[in-house]
């Protein structure tokens, strides 16, 4: 353990020690920073009725870490480990508040302290197994995983992790295997679906299609996924000219979820370019992407293209100058200008 880890935990210590040794504390009522809360006026509520139950600080900290009210969700931590240190609970929870803080050492440790207090406790166990699959802790990873799977053998979230720890080690076939066993236990696992599209996408498999659909399925306003999905059918398309198609609606459905990712209109440009040789709706597409990101030097530069073989030149070249005046050192379109004005 790194000086800083020992520093910040002897804090963390600290702290529990001090508040301990000044008797129970007060209850307290936290108010909103946005105005009326019913949710956590009933949390208050709670609190003030029963003053001696560390569950309702734990509680009314969940919820205001999710409310990013970070420093009073410490503060009720706190309290509640004055009221009893000994609850995995408390410690999962103040993890997960240092988690969306993005201080992972401090959650880490939280989460290590809560399997401490309770080695059944399977939420320290897969959170700290996750952090540990970051930190290539693989058989350290693992066996924590393993240990939440003997508390729980359906649990998909440990399979879960175990395909993100695979993912990592480079071993697919069982990463595969892994999120495959999540979804079986969970079909309406989003983020594992997602994952197993991504690896067999990479072998140009076309269950891909399958496993993008059934997260579309899930969650149809994912933009995420749209265009993962339409980037593996562009890129198979030659295997399969009906994926040009289908990438195209893919990219559709995406602009109509949001107009202003200019990336689906480019991409669009992109397909009636280079693959289906369609230079008029080419240009319609980039010209769509210019709209909505007017600074897009590619996009022009790619319209120019189109002119260009369009026979168009003083439109290309235009396009051309455009992508130049926004990045001078745009390579690609300072040759394809000098190739106009060279008359090639």
């Amino acid at each position: 353990m790194s000086r800083q880890w020992h520093w910040a935990w002897w804090c963390s210590i600290g702290c529990i020690w001090i508040l301990s040794s000044c008797g129970n504390p007060s209850p307290t009522v936290v108010k909103s920073q946005q105005g009326q809360d019913s949710i956590l006026d009933a949390l208050n509520a709670q609190i003030l009725q029963y003053p001696e139950d560390f569950i309702h600080y734990v509680n009314r900290a969940r919820y205001l870490g999710q409310k990013e009210q970070y420093a009073d969700a410490i503060r009720d931590i706190e309290r509640a480990l004055a009221l009893d240190s000994n609850q995995a609970i408390t410690y999962y929870e103040r993890g997960e508040i240092y988690w969306r803080k993005q201080e992972v050492k401090l959650a880490y440790q939280s989460y290590q302290k809560s399997i401490e207090k309770n080695p059944q406790f399977s939420d320290g166990l897969i959170k700290k197994a996750s952090i540990d699959i970051v930190l290539n802790n693989f058989d350290q990873a693992l066996d924590l995983l393993d240990a939440a799977l003997k508390i729980q053998d359906t649990n998909p979230i440990p399979y879960y992790f175990k395909g993100r720890l695979f993912k990592t080690k480079g071993d697919t076939a069982l990463a595969i295997s892994s999120y495959q066993t999540a979804v079986e236990l969970d079909p309406q696992y989003y983020d594992a679906y997602v994952e197993l599209a991504l690896l067999v996408a990479a072998q140009r498999n076309d269950l891909a299609e399958e496993y993008y659909k059934t997260a579309i399925n899930i969650k149809p306003k994912s933009i995420e996924v749209w265009y993962n999905r339409a980037m593996f059918l562009q890129e198979n398309g030659n295997r399969n000219v009906e994926y040009f198609g289908r990438a195209l609606s893919c990219y559709d459905t995406i602009a109509h979820i949001d107009t202003n990712f200019f990336g689906a209109y480019y991409n669009k440009g992109y397909i009636y370019y280079t693959y289906l040789k369609e230079y008029s709706k080419a240009i319609e597409s980039y010209t769509q992407a210019i709209k909505a990101f007017p600074a897009y030097y590619q996009a022009f530069y790619s319209r120019g293209l189109c002119y260009e073989k369009m026979k168009e030149k003083k439109l290309a070249l235009e396009d051309y100058d455009r992508a130049l005046a926004i990045q001078p050192d745009y390579d690609d379109a300072a040759i394809a200008k000098g190739r106009i004005l060279d008359g090639k």
